[in-house]
Formats: structure tokens, C-alpha cells, sequence
């Protein structure tokens, strides 16, 4: 007698799984931009059903991860000047908010954990290795979420939230030279500042500031290198296949 059919409720924790762990490893930049997803290998990988992973890749699709073609499969996306351009704009605008509402809100617990960030973040510097750039990035998104969670606009947090991880995140950090780094870390140190003097509209300027100086030195950076996929640093290949098995 053949096996039942798994519940709804199994069939959704198996593609919530998926979904997550693929995210997971598309946020970390496991898969380089092209790189196709096959279902059969990933089903393989992961030990479950083509149907899971199915779904989880239409999730992902219609989140901005990948790009499905019409008898081709998925590819992990491409993200273009325009992209991170339009990404970072959009980051401005939100992060601006969010600052705005944390000067009025942050606690003295928020404000003094944000101090600590940004002090280890400073002695970590020169970041001579990838260990260290990885922290930085780590520490920089820490910074960015406590803003979020200080100013209590969670609908503006949870649209940041895709935003801010796309694999660019990383791939900005290593494109940075030591003293942008320290550039950084003080502009955060100034809307620490911000917050403790309960200064709404200073902290949504120094904000906005922040991320668009970021952007302009990110694809500044990535141009000079002749870059035309922003995100690219490995070549593309087929998950599963012997040149590209996104291990």
C-alpha cells in the first residue's frame, strides 16, 4: 500500500524550512548571481521532496531572490546598478523614519548597547582579514536593527528587513578601505549622539546622510572595478553540478 500523502501542516513546515535555509544561503552569497537552482539537486541536498522546494522557490521568486525562466528553471538573481541604486534609495527613506521615531523612543538600554557596537566595531580596525570585515558587516547590521527596534515602526522594519539583506550587504563591506570603515562607525557614533539628546530631525538627517554616502561610495567602488553585476565576485554555475555546488 503506497504511503499517505503528507498533512497540509507537514507540507508547510517542510517548505518553510526550505524557504529558509535557501534564503539563508542566498543572503551569505552561497549561490553567486546566476546561478541555476535546480529542484532535483536542492531536494537532493536538503533530503526532502521536489514539491517543497518547489514552493520555496516561487516564494523566493516573488520576494526579488531569483528570476524564473519559462523552460529554463530558476537563477539566482542579477542585481544592477539600478537595483542597488533603487534598494538603497528606498533604504534612506525608511532608515530616516525609523531614526527620526528611535530619538524619541531608544531606551538607555538601546542607546548604550548601540555605544558598545560601535566601540568594538572601531577595534577591530584595520580589518585585515575576512573574519574581521564579517564581523564589522555583523556589527553594522546589529546597529541598524536596534534603530529599527528603537523606533517601534515594525512595518517599517519588516520592509527594511528585505531591503537591507540582499547579498550586497557583505559585498559593500569588502569593497571598503579601513578609513571608510571608521567613517561609518563615527557617522553611527553621531546618531548615537542624536538619540541621546532627543534630537528627531538631526537623527532622520544624519541618517539619511548615512546611507546615501554609503550607496554613492558602494557603487563608486564597484565601478572603478568595471563591475556590471554588483553583487558578482564567483562565477555562475548549476547547483548540484561539479563546478558549482554552492558548498
Amino acid at each position: 500500500m503506497a504511503d499517505a500523502a503528507p498533512s497540509p501542516g507537514v507540507r508547510s513546515g517542510a517548505v518553510e524550512r526550505v524557504y529558509t535555509g535557501l534564503r539563508k544561503l542566498l543572503i551569505e552569497g552561497a549561490y553567486p548571481p546566476g546561478t541555476h537552482l535546480r529542484e532535483e539537486s536542492l531536494a537532493s541536498q536538503l533530503g526532502v521532496s521536489r514539491t517543497p522546494v518547489r514552493e520555496a522557490i516561487r516564494k523566493l521568486a516573488t520576494e526579488g531572490w531569483l528570476d524564473i525562466i519559462q523552460n529554463q528553471g530558476a537563477f539566482v538573481r542579477r542585481w544592477s546598478r539600478a537595483d542597488i541604486e533603487e534598494v538603497l534609495s528606498l533604504r534612506a527613506m525608511l532608515e530616516s523614519h525609523a531614526a527620526r521615531h528611535a530619538a524619541r523612543h531608544a531606551t538607555v538600554g538601546q542607546i548604550a548597547e548601540m555605544k558598545a557596537i560601535c566601540s568594538r566595531a572601531l577595534s577591530l580596525l584595520p580589518c585585515e582579514d575576512p573574519q574581521a570585515i564579517a564581523e564589522v558587516a555583523a556589527l553594522n547590521s546589529r546597529f541598524h536593527k536596534l534603530i529599527l527596534d528603537a523606533s517601534g515602526q515594525r512595518r517599517t522594519a519588516a520592509i527594511i528587513a528585505n531591503l537591507v539583506e540582499l547579498p550586497i550587504t557583505l559585498r559593500y563591506f569588502k569593497q571598503l578601505e579601513p578609513d571608510d570603515m571608521e567613517r561609518s562607525i563615527r557617522e553611527h557614533r553621531a546618531l548615537v549622539e542624536a538619540f541621546e539628546t532627543r534630537d528627531p530631525h538631526w537623527a532622520a538627517a544624519l541618517m539619511e546622510a548615512h546611507v546615501h554616502g554609503g550607496k554613492s561610495l558602494f557603487l563608486g567602488r564597484v565601478t572603478s572595478l568595471g563591475e556590471d553585476d554588483m553583487t558578482a565576485e564567483e562565477p555562475a554555475g548549476d547547483v548540484g553540478s561539479n563546478t558549482n555546488s554552492g558548498n
